[in-house]
């Protein structure tokens, strides 16, 4: 499937005849209500002096759109339709300068990042009404509405066994089942990452969504292999298999199944990332650079930086899995750090004479449990060695521990090798003397109990992994607000650029941007903010790594600061976009 550009984002920058006129200009061509107790007389509300204020929230870690709208009513129209929470909302928009590039969302299926700059015929359901003021001759009332998909996925159940599938094929199975209920002109497309490891699944009567999300709460990337890059030398390496799915909704486009690591790596493999610059106007001033305006910040908070002690209360440091086999009777523990254990664990203080003593540190010590680390795909890495920049220094008290989080779960790992006898041997090798062994190790055979469709679990491979990085990227949130652009979506990487604090050092070169909080994030929030006069956009940040590696996490092979002038990012990506 052919995909195109973000051409929004390119005529900001490239002006021409076709490009926006400046941020805020949007274009609103259908607001409308049509309900089931009188569908011959929908009601357009895209009129002046009723049309208020619409807002639409995307959310990476919600399944559907959500968002409100408010209008002021001087006939009655509440009576007369009547709205009763049984209505459907219609809108269309787009901000111009992305006419014709729906393309995108035409073919059967999605690709990952694929996402649609106009937003046609996009049907909502409304669910309440909340009257908000009233005047002498008008009434002003805010109705909240939601995807149609939820409601649908509310109404049906799925109760259903599934035997060596996929998650992924599960997850489009309950997809099918929602669109059953769905005009097939109103039918969305959809993006579903493929899984590794095959599963036995029993879906007790749960709605469509409820399986999706309990899919994506286990899933596994699949291999390497199948991680198509344009650029795979610009990511982490080595490559970790993503735990961190999620499903989404994309305005105007469809719905997403994938992992937040699939987002960063295809993303960064491509040539452009958008980047935005804090830029702060004085009192008075109006940008007329058509790319400021879509790409300046005026103003901007971080509410969230570190969360510490959260982290360590929550296993991010340090944690440990209790894998327990009730089939077996016995148990195995995983250990997770956030760095790597070292083989000979020394540290080396200096007395007050002078002398350095080396001692053993025992928050290093390696033993023989499984032992897992931090080596998720991160948004910001360094660029010499491609590894994360990472959010603790290695001397820290906060590591060291095993102990601070301790999980308890059962598994079922490798009980497709000890429950599964062996095939009987050939009655041609046994003549010939060939021995085969006809019973597992713990003495499974075609004459005992036996399981020939067991599956592990694999819990050992996402269970703390995922709760690690759900924690992660709760660290570092940025907030602004911005002129609408309806090309943005959640799951879009972005670069945001904060100026540093830092002096100009003895060559008077300065250093881009702040050590801590620019670099790469991805989008987790969106609330499109539409009234008669402007467009605007609400945008929530967030990263798992910091910009820069911090001293705590430098060594010799660090290539230190990106200097001044540069116009690619710490590991090479171009960025477009800002000033």
């Amino acid at each position: 499937m052919a995909t195109t550009k973000t051409t929004i984002d390119d005529k900001a920058i490239k002006v021409d005849q076709t490009s926006p006129m400046g941020g805020g200009t949007f274009l609103l061509y259908q607001c409308q209500i049509i309900s089931p107790s009188n569908p011959t007389a929908p009601i357009d509300f895209n009129v002046a002096g009723v049309f208020q204020e619409l807002n639409i929230y995307e959310d990476l870690f919600s399944n559907v759109l959500r968002g409100t709208f408010t209008f002021i009513d001087n006939q009655g129209i509440t009576e007369k339709l009547p709205i009763i929470g049984d209505e459907t909302l219609v809108l269309s928009f787009t901000t111009p300068g992305g006419l014709g590039t729906k393309v995108e969302t035409d073919a059967d299926e999605l690709e990952s990042g694929s996402k649609a700059e106009e937003t046609v015929s996009q049907r909502f359901k409304i669910y309440d009404c909340k009257q908000m003021s009233e005047g002498e001759a008008t009434t002003t009332y805010q109705l909240f509405f939601v995807s149609e998909e939820y409601i649908h996925s509310t109404k049906t159940k799925i109760s259903k066994g599934y035997s060596g599938k996929r998650y992924h094929q599960i997850v489009k199975d309950s997809l099918k089942k929602i669109n059953k209920n769905i005009h097939e002109a109103y039918q969305k497309n959809f993006y579903i990452e493929k899984t590794g490891t095959p599963q036995n699944v029993i879906i007790p009567n749960w709605t469509p969504f409820q399986t999706i999300n309990f899919c994506a709460s286990r899933s596994l990337t699949s291999s390497e292999d199948d991680q198509e890059q344009e650029n795979p030398e610009k990511n982490q390496k080595p490559f970790a298999p993503g735990s961190l799915f999620v499903f989404y909704e994309k305005l105007g486009t469809g719905f997403f199944y994938e992992s937040i690591e699939s987002m960063i790596i295809k993303q960064k493999s491509k040539s452009e990332i958008p980047m935005y610059q804090y830029t702060p106007k004085t009192v008075g001033e109006k940008n007329r650079n058509v790319g400021l305006s879509f790409f300046g910040v005026e103003k901007f908070e971080i509410s969230s930086s570190f969360k510490t002690l959260e982290n360590l209360g929550y296993g991010m440091y340090g944690s440990k899995l209790i894998a327990y086999d009730p089939i077996r009777m016995k148990y195995d523990e995983v250990k997770y750090d956030y760095y790597e254990k070292t083989d000979n664990p020394t540290t080396e203080q200096v007395d007050p004479t002078g002398a350095t003593i080396v001692s053993t540190d025992p928050s290093q010590q390696k033993d023989d449990s499984q032992r897992i680390f931090s080596d998720f795909i991160v948004t910001d890495i360094s660029p010499k060695d491609k590894m994360a920049n990472k959010m603790i220094s290695t001397s820290s008290d906060f590591l060291g521990s095993n102990d601070a989080v301790i999980r308890l779960a059962t598994t079922t790992k490798e009980h497709d090798t000890m429950f599964v006898p062996p095939p009987i041997p050939n009655p041609a090798d046994v003549d010939a003397g060939i021995t085969t062994n006809t019973t597992t190790n713990i003495g499974v055979s075609g004459k005992t109990f036996k399981d020939r469709y067991a599956k592990p679990n694999q819990i050992e491979n996402w269970l703390i992994q995922r709760e690690v990085q759900q924690q992660e990227f709760g660290n570092i949130i940025v907030n602004f607000n911005i002129a609408g652009n309806s090309s943005r979506h959640v799951g879009d990487l972005v670069r945001f650029e904060i100026p540093t604090a830092l002096p100009p050092d003895g060559d008077f070169s300065v250093e881009i941007g702040h050590q801590l909080y620019s670099g790469f994030y991805v989008v987790s929030k969106i609330r499109h903010i539409i009234t008669p006069e402007e467009y605007k956009t609400d945008i929530e940040l967030i990263k798992n790594s910091f910009a820069k590696r911090i001293p705590g996490q430098r060594d010799q092979n660090d290539l230190g600061a990106v200097k001044s002038g540069s116009r690619l990012s710490a590991d090479g990506t171009r960025v477009i976009g800002g000033l």
